[in-house]
């Protein structure tokens, strides 16, 4: 499970680019964002992703995957996919063929314990970095004159060691070698789901952070302060 996930630099879009170690491509350069420390479903948020061209290129969607072949008010808009079965099941076998994206981040929040209230916490890089989330992304209209929709899930695998002890899931974080066959629109699905694997354990860190976080509302600084 991902539930929130924070971009706290507003030069998320130069940083990304870096990261990503591709040749410039103008959609990405006009992307400009404010920080965010409580990103949460249904809200937008910037996802790369290759445009008509074959090029990495950014902008915002919407958190909560809708398939392109749904009909009428849609029953559910998954959030995460799971790597185990992603490559099989309906709602997302599609999306990972043909339809994968990068999700800046530089930092999640997970909630420890099997009942309320449960204990978040927020996790990062040791670096303190920006990374990229493995993610799907679908286009969805809701009829033939509406305006579509785009929206993505972000994928989870088991747990690092890291983890283990906080949550029985985390989100894949692909390693910057692998960014550019992620969004590599000739490699097929058996290719993309070997990228699909726990992140090191040792370059993260972990702690513990107030429920403050679990209002949506509540989007500052303070939502990382250690207790």
């Amino acid at each position: 499970m991902c539930g929130r996930y924070t971009i706290r630099r507003a030069d998320v879009g130069a940083a990304a680019l870096r990261a990503l170690n591709l040749p410039l491509f103008e959609e990405f350069t006009e992307l400009k964002i404010v920080p965010r420390f409580n990103i949460a479903p249904s809200q937008n948020a910037p996802v790369i992703r290759p445009n008509a061209a074959g090029k990495p290129a950014a902008g915002e969607v919407r958190w909560g995957l809708i398939p392109s072949w749904t009909k009428g008010k849609p029953k559910m808009q998954p959030i995460n996919a799971r790597a185990e079965n992603v490559a099989t099941s309906a709602m997302f076998r599609q999306a990972l063929e043909r339809r994968r994206c990068l999700v800046p981040a530089d930092g999640f929040y997970e909630w420890h314990g099997s009942k309320p209230p449960k204990q978040p916490y927020f996790i990062r890089r040791k670096d303190d970095g920006l990374f990229m989330f493995a993610g799907l992304w679908e286009r969805w209209k809701p009829d033939d004159d509406a305006e579509p929709i785009d929206t993505f899930t972000l994928i989870t695998t088991t747990p690092n060691e890291l983890m283990k002890p906080i949550h029985n899931r985390m989100p894949v974080i692909l390693s910057p070698e692998d960014y550019e066959k992620w969004l590599d629109r000739t490699a097929g699905a058996e290719e993309a789901i070997q990228l699909l694997r726990p992140y090191a354990a040792e370059e993260m860190e972990a702690w513990p952070i107030s429920t403050r976080v679990n209002r949506v509302g509540n989007d500052g600084p303070e939502l990382l302060e250690k207790i």
